[in-house]
């Protein structure tokens, strides 16, 4: 096992080392809101993991996913480390997703945009040809239809900052459905009622002014699951918002039309512009990153 897992939340919660599992669950989440003592979890002044984007989002027993990690740096700031692993079985969210079998926990390859393209069946079966003959927790006997794997990305920036993420994905052992999960995809941003795209910059604002930030997923990218109990549901979608300047109204809304208030205020000495970015989760493993959008502001 490494050390600092307290700190690990599923479905890319980055952390910082040092702080408890709560407190990185309820800063990521918004849950803390944004009082005298501590900043927004939207607001981006450090180094931060937005995304781990999977390419396919389910697979097969045979099947190579690909795994794009979106890391959020401020200028003059650069990853001096980065870290990739994969575990097959995990203990669950009350230990921070500590995998059940550490010695089937391994190192993953990445390329230099720190991209990782395993194939997540072979090293399950692997641990299992190794350990189930041990009969150790953990390690089933035989292999279920679906199970949920975890993959691990920690990085360090040049200013000594640390975080790490964590996503889940699934595998289909005995071979993949007819259809399985994909991503969220974002069909529209506005700013004020202004279509704006990545990479793109907006209209500027005064300090102090307020705009409207508009959020459309498309509803067809949302997919129909089966739940524990048995029961047909769809998807929701989860929009987080992120800035490096101003105040948001609020953290994250649900559903395919969010809107949230975005304000010029609060702002640093010398901070003439506000980057923003969007992410979008499904909570089954699919998610987005939409971003950076640029907004001009007048001091």
């Amino acid at each position: 096992a490494h050390p600092g897992r307290e700190g690990r939340v599923v479905v890319m919660i980055s952390r910082t080392t040092g702080i408890s599992l709560f407190l990185a669950a309820a800063l990521a989440f918004g849950g803390l809101g944004c009082g005298d003592d501590f900043l927004p979890a939207s607001y981006l002044n450090g180094l931060r993991v937005l995304a781990l984007v999977a390419d396919p989002v389910e697979i097969g027993p045979a099947d190579r996913v690909t795994i794009t990690p979106t890391v959020y740096l401020p200028d003059g700031e650069n990853l001096i480390s980065q870290h990739w692993s994969f575990c097959p079985f995990s203990l669950g969210p009350t230990t921070g997703y500590e995998c059940a079998v550490p010695a089937c926990e391994v190192s993953l390859p990445w390329d230099e945009n720190g991209v990782v393209n395993p194939i997540p069946g072979v090293l399950v079966l692997s641990c299992i040809d190794e350990f189930a003959a041990e009969d150790l927790e953990g390690v089933p006997s035989e292999v279920p239809d679906r199970v949920e794997v975890y993959f691990s990305y920690r990085i360090a920036s040049s200013t000594g900052e640390e975080r790490e993420a964590v996503l889940k994905l699934g595998l289909w052992t005995m071979g993949p459905p007819a259809e399985l999960n994909q991503s969220p995809v974002v069909s529209f941003m506005s700013i004020d009622g202004t279509p704006v795209q990545p990479g793109t910059i907006a209209g500027s604002v005064t300090e102090e002014q307020e705009v409207e930030i508009r959020v459309q997923v498309n509803p067809e990218s949302l997919d129909e699951y089966t739940d524990q109990a048995g029961n047909l549901r769809t998807e929701e979608a989860i929009v987080s918002f992120y800035s490096t300047a101003g105040r948001f109204e609020y953290d994250r809304v649900s559903g395919t039309d969010a809107r949230v208030s975005w304000k010029a205020e609060k702002l640093e000495p010398g901070q003439t512009e506000a980057e923003v970015y969007i992410t979008v989760r499904d909570l089954r493993g699919g998610q987005v990153v939409f971003g950076p959008v640029t907004i001009p502001i007048i001091q």
